[in-house]
């Protein structure tokens, strides 16, 4: 992939190089194209949000949109031509490449565990260094898209996996909630991040080394776990689709609301972190 310098891209040209990796897999039949599956809709998502202005600085979203999504659009690229990548992104590769049966969700989990716990406070960082609390109600409109679409992919989920459909009937909105709570943990340790590197630039090689070990080792709990966890993820994984070109195409579907979105942004505390 060719894809020129930052200032050229728009959020057209990440779809693009995601409708090529996701293709690539397809045609692979490759777990590889589970995550950017999801991560496309996402995408799809927020470039509508910024078409319409919802944002109050769209531009400066889209661009830390693009530079998030170029981390691991690289990391991808240097994966396929056997370079060296973070040891968060090695894992889920890993994972997405080595035969073994997992659920759908482990594969989503991995993605947005070394995309989101990492990348995107190395993003922030690159793109709200000058005035980061500026930024920060967009960051946090973000959430609420991600919070948002939670049902839409938690459907996609239950479309494609019998025992995951029973495990959300019986359990009500429990993962749903525990989804959003995942979520705005982890961004909120992005967030806290970009602080740290905006910071204290002088040790941003040792803080980003010190994050990327800590969330490999995370994505290791997701993908291993402990003995229980692995014999629910076979007992589900064994339901779900073998053709993974089947859970592919489930999650190319956005599904949001911006006025939910922003009625959900208006009744909630939006002050920025204090840096610690």
């Amino acid at each position: 992939m060719n894809r020129g310098s930052q200032n050229d891209r728009g959020l057209d040209d990440v779809i693009a190089d995601l409708d090529v990796i996701i293709e690539r897999a397809i045609e692979d039949r490759s777990e590889l194209g589970i995550f950017p599956a999801m991560y496309r809709a996402v995408t799809v998502g927020v470039q509508e949000a910024v078409s319409v202005g919802f944002f109050d600085h769209n531009d400066a979203m889209e661009q830390l949109s693009v530079v998030f999504a170029d981390r691991y659009l690289d990391a991808y690229d240097a994966m396929r031509h056997n370079r060296s990548v973070t040891e968060s992104w090695q894992v889920a590769f890993a994972a997405a490449m080595d035969g073994q049966r997992r659920m759908v969700v482990q594969h989503l989990l991995a993605g947005m565990t070394a995309h989101i716990n990492l990348d995107l406070g190395i993003a922030t960082a690159r793109v709200a260094a000058d005035d980061p609390d500026s930024m920060y109600m967009d960051f946090f409109r973000v959430n609420q898209m991600l919070y948002e679409q939670v049902n839409g992919f938690q459907q996609m989920l239950n479309s494609v996996s019998s025992r995951m459909r029973w495990i959300d009937t019986i359990g009500g909105t429990l993962d749903e909630r525990l989804a959003k709570i995942g979520i705005g943990g982890a961004r909120e340790r992005a967030w806290r991040l970009a602080l740290d590197l905006i910071g204290d630039p002088v040790r941003c090689d040792e803080i980003i080394a010190a994050r990327d070990s800590e969330t490999a080792h995370l994505e290791g709990l997701i993908l291993e776990g402990v003995v229980r966890v692995r014999t629910i993820s076979r007992l589900v994984a064994s339901t779900e689709p073998s053709d993974v070109r089947v859970v592919i195409q489930a999650f190319l579907e956005p599904s949001f609301d911006l006025d939910v979105i922003a009625a959900a942004v208006e009744g909630a505390d939006t002050t920025p972190p204090d840096y610690i």
